[in-house]
């Protein structure tokens, strides 16, 4: 898949593209769709599927009062485009310069003028333009004097609620991960790279490696079930987020304690997929209670993964 970023991209870099436009933070079910269809569309045309997104997320530049944290980091973004089956990603610098263009001026100097697609495919509620000002239908309308199609996927729905990166963000934030997962078709991933802690968990019995996660959202403190892996297969783990109340710290750390492997994981990089919330945080009298607790977390753990990777 090739990756373009600024502008340096013009319509001679590609073949009678299918175009979608968005943020796609977190490439969700209700994204999945969109892509699904824009590499469809594309392979029925021998064309090629181009997503147009924007980084950093419009949100931090329009708003940068109301913190908005990423479900996904533009790498892993990157990286699960092309699994899907994306030809081209184009990443353009969201700046005040971006967002006070009009949306006819985006349509004709950029869509139209560095692009040129065939047929763009976007979501119900895609906006665009200074002030949001730009809607499918104006895409509708541009495309008749500029000779491009417009596709308009509606939303999608788990039971009666509409599958959202919103939603996602508020439901990973109280730590309902495996109400996360639902939505977005794949487990909630924390990557990050392995770096020195204090040894404690070792002393117990329960050597963790602690993480410097890459990501900006984190679930809520607590312990979590999680698929661990590393390039060398997957592991079971157990992940605590937390300050370690039990030692009285107060930064706040992301460690995991993988299942029957005692090889050094120090420097490597880790993905954490979790699968559900195990128990919230909690402060223990003593490091042998916590021992115990580990314990039963683990073995409780080792069930719902099981029981995981056997229903998926």
């Amino acid at each position: 898949m090739k990756v373009y970023r600024d502008y340096a991209f013009s319509r001679e870099d590609f073949r009678r593209p299918v175009l979608t436009i968005g943020s796609y933070d977190g490439l969700h079910r209700g994204h999945q769709e969109i892509i699904r269809r824009v590499i469809e569309r594309a392979r029925e045309r021998d064309g090629e599927a181009l997503m147009l997104t924007f980084e950093p997320h419009p949100a931090k530049v329009l708003r940068p009062e109301q913190p908005l944290p990423l479900i996904t980091p533009y790498r892993k973004k990157v990286a699960l485009l092309e699994e899907m089956g994306m030809d081209g990603v184009i990443i353009l610098p969201f700046d005040e310069g971006l967002s006070r263009m009009s949306a006819e001026e985006f349509i004709r100097e950029i869509i139209h003028g560095k692009i040129g697609p065939e047929l763009i495919i976007v979501g119900y509620n895609f906006t665009f333009g200074h002030n949001r000002e730009g809607t499918p239908s104006t895409l509708r309308e541009w495309g008749k004097r500029l000779g491009f199609e417009v596709e308009v996927v509606s939303p999608l729905k788990e039971g009666p609620e509409v599958v959202s990166s919103t939603r996602i963000r508020e439901l990973i934030a109280e730590g309902r991960v495996k109400e996360a997962n639902s939505l977005l078709g794949r487990e909630f991933l924390i990557i990050g790279q392995v770096v020195r802690g204090k040894g404690r968990g070792r002393g117990m019995g329960f050597p963790t490696a602690n993480i410097e996660p890459e990501q900006e959202l984190l679930p809520a403190r607590g312990v979590y079930a999680a698929l661990v892996s590393w390039g060398e297969g997957t592991c079971y783990g157990v992940v605590n987020i937390g300050m370690r109340p039990t030692f009285g710290e107060e930064d706040l750390t992301v460690e995991v304690y993988v299942l029957n492997y005692r090889g050094d994981l120090y420097g490597k990089e880790l993905r954490l997929g979790l699968v559900d919330r195990l128990r919230g945080e909690k402060a223990f009298s003593s490091a042998e209670e916590l021992s115990r607790q580990i314990a039963l977390d683990k073995e409780r753990a080792e069930q719902i993964l099981n029981r995981y990777r056997h229903e998926r």
